[in-house]
């Protein structure tokens, strides 16, 4: 032992370490960001860009449109009915003049001009149950050199049919009759006929001047119809030929060329 020194103190123990306790944080929530605009390089449509930009004024000019349209398809609807009907009637016209074909009606309508040297025939229209079958102008005198004009030689249906003529002549003076060249004269005159079943049959048509130097030269053109029966051949039957007048009288207009 050591006189004086001062016994050493035991060293304290080490600590043992402790484990740190975690600290509680409070995880904040991530804030998105606003994405940024995409970049694009399409090309501007101007047909989209000229429908956004619509006025009232261009959308009442479509209206405009739309009503034209439903005119047009109106007017379409109309031809479509008026072609039908017009179908149907050549339809009954083919039918008629087979019905006349079939029955054998033959008919020959014919003209002939017996005009005095007064009047010179320039323009004739015939007329068959309402359809004009000839209109012929000729103002160098042709028709007049004509001994007989066949207006139509074909078969009919059986039965009844009217017929009607107009005849123009212009006047044609010499001498004291001079003046005559500056007048026209109109003739009309009707007649009425019956087609033979399994027949045939001639209609003539004579324009005539009637009356006598006392008469007025706008009063003379008349016109006179004859009926002819023929045979299978065409050849008229003597025994059986009639004269007949028309049933309504001529008329006659004189006009100043």
């Amino acid at each position: 032992m050591v006189v004086g020194s001062t016994p050493a103190s035991a060293a304290p123990a080490p600590a043992k370490p402790q484990a740190a306790k975690p600290k509680a944080t409070t995880a904040k929530p991530a804030t998105a960001k606003p994405a940024a605009p995409a970049k694009t390089n399409a090309t501007p449509n101007p047909i989209a860009e000229a429908e956004a930009g619509k006025t009232k004024s261009d959308v009442r000019q479509s209206d405009l449109y739309g009503d034209r349209l439903d005119a047009l398809q109106q007017d379409v609807d109309g031809l479509k009915d008026r072609i039908f009907r017009s179908k149907a009637r050549l339809s009954l016209l083919k039918e008629t003049v087979l019905r006349g074909v079939l029955a054998g009606s033959r008919v020959i309508l014919a003209h002939r001009n017996l005009m005095g040297s007064g009047y010179k025939l320039v323009r004739i229209v015939y007329t068959l149950d309402g359809a004009q079958i000839l209109a012929k102008n000729d103002e160098t005198g042709g028709l007049d050199t004509e001994d007989e004009l066949i207006i139509l030689d074909g078969n009919l249906p059986p039965g009844p049919h009217n017929l009607q003529v107009e005849l123009t002549y212009n006047g044609h003076g010499y001498g004291v009759f001079s003046y005559l060249s500056g007048y026209s004269f109109t003739s009309n005159s009707a007649h009425s006929f019956t087609a033979p079943e399994n027949g045939a049959i001639k209609i003539v048509s004579s324009g005539y001047e009637e009356g006598n130097l006392t008469t007025e030269m706008a009063d003379r053109p008349a016109v006179n119809w004859q009926e002819q029966p023929l045979d299978a051949s065409g050849r008229p039957l003597p025994k059986q030929r009639r004269r007949s007048k028309s049933k309504s009288k001529t008329k006659t207009k004189a006009s100043k060329k």
